[in-house]
């Protein structure tokens, strides 16, 4: 049973994501047993809050051990600091942290680790300033 501190944080998720969607950087994506949405308040420079849910086969929220994000610029061979997520509530997570550095093009690297399993979905995110 989801609680009322439970709902209220799954549609401040809902508000964060569509708020991100005005900025074009929600993006979904699927791996094995999960589907994935990435969420951020933007793709510049600073610190960002990357809002990331996790809906297992059922398409329901999926319970996972662990969350780390790892930003990539391939093209310049290097990478962010990775950012543990921390849960909002069953299948919402957030990370905050300075995921770009510098303009280009970057690979967001979502991890989800659950039951000694670990699956990767990848974004792609065009930082501009």
């Amino acid at each position: 049973p989801i609680t009322v501190l439970g709902w209220f944080a799954a549609i401040l998720v809902v508000f964060t994501l569509v708020a991100c969607g005005d900025s074009g950087a929600v993006q979904t994506a699927k791996t094995d047993h999960y589907m994935i949405q990435l969420g951020l308040n933007g793709g510049g420079f600073g610190e960002r809050i990357a809002t990331i849910q996790i809906l297992d086969e059922a398409n329901q929220p999926a319970s996972v051990e662990q969350i780390v994000i790892a930003p990539v610029m391939e093209q310049m061979g290097m990478a962010s600091p990775e950012v543990a997520a921390q849960p909002l509530s069953l299948g919402y997570y957030q990370a905050k942290g300075e995921f770009f550095p510098m303009i280009g093009e970057w690979t967001v690297n979502v991890r989800v680790s659950a039951a000694g399993n670990e699956e990767v979905a990848t974004f792609k995110i065009q930082v501009t300033e």
